[in-house]
């Protein structure tokens, strides 16, 4: 019995030491456009990229930063990237990472 308990524990602890410290992740092919466009979030105005997961889907905003992008203004992209929740994020940052796996095209616009 003592054992059997040893090794649930054992098994336990060993499970949190090598949890990772992002909650979740997936992969996805996101078209980055060439171009930012006005948005606000509260009282902050910035310009913000513009994405979509189709090339025939409507531009969306993002506040999402691209860590690995190295984004310039009249080229779009199709990237495939990793999405990240991490588990601790501060309260002010963005509650999701997205990081480029790969470029796997770049063109100008047309």
């Amino acid at each position: 019995m003592r054992l059997t308990a040893f090794v649930l524990v054992a098994f336990a602890l060993a499970g949190c030491a090598t949890m990772p410290p992002d909650h979740g992740s997936r992969s996805r092919l996101l078209y980055i456009a060439g171009s930012k466009v006005p948005c606000s979030n509260g009282t902050m105005k910035t310009e913000c990229l513009q994405f979509r997961e189709q090339p025939t889907e409507p531009w969306q905003a993002t506040y999402v930063p691209i860590e690995g992008l190295d984004w310039q203004s009249g080229n779009e992209y199709l990237l495939k990237i990793t999405e990240v929740h991490p588990k601790h994020a501060a309260a002010d940052a963005s509650r999701v990472r997205w990081h480029v796996d790969k470029v796997v095209e770049q063109h100008p616009v047309q």
